[in-house]
């Protein structure tokens, strides 16, 4: 009995580690394969951008990005704001939401006539248990050609 006092707590400390672990392993697969799947989208849309009242942004034909995005990691919360242009070459969803995966896209030479997409899909995962309940950062980047129609 005093053998297992000794080495109950440190066994589930170890095996609440890899649970833990294997979790946020699990969130920073998912936030590639949304990465993958949103650079997919944005190399076969038909038109990159498109005006919407004031602003050029992302023209969601024939998915959004964001949709991409979200079918291929639902287990992420991904931001469901829409991506507009901030620059010549960059689509951004403006307001970062924590907890939620947040895309940006990056185009060359040009959103109106990309010869290569980027997508960046950042997310802030938290560990499911003590010790390990911080936030980890996590980050993918997926990059495609844009092939004419």
């Amino acid at each position: 009995m005093v053998e297992f006092a000794f080495v109950a707590p440190i066994a589930l400390v170890v095996i609440t580690g890899i649970f833990v672990s294997c979790f946020l392993f699990f969130q920073n697969s998912a936030v590639t394969d949304g990465a993958t799947a949103g650079s997919r989208m944005a190399s076969i849309e038909t038109s990159l951008v498109t005006v919407v009242g004031a602003q050029i942004c992302e023209s969601n034909v024939p998915i959004s990005i964001e949709a991409a995005v979200a079918q291929a990691a639902p287990q992420l919360k991904v931001n469901p704001a829409r991506l507009c242009e901030t620059s010549a070459t960059h689509l951004s969803q403006g307001t970062v939401v924590t907890n939620e995966a947040n895309i940006t896209v990056d185009a060359t030479p040009n959103l109106a006539g990309p010869t290569t997409v980027t997508v960046t899909v950042s997310f802030s995962g938290k560990g499911i248990a003590p010790p390990l309940t911080a936030t980890y950062s996590m980050n993918a980047t997926s990059t495609v050609p844009v092939l004419a129609p």
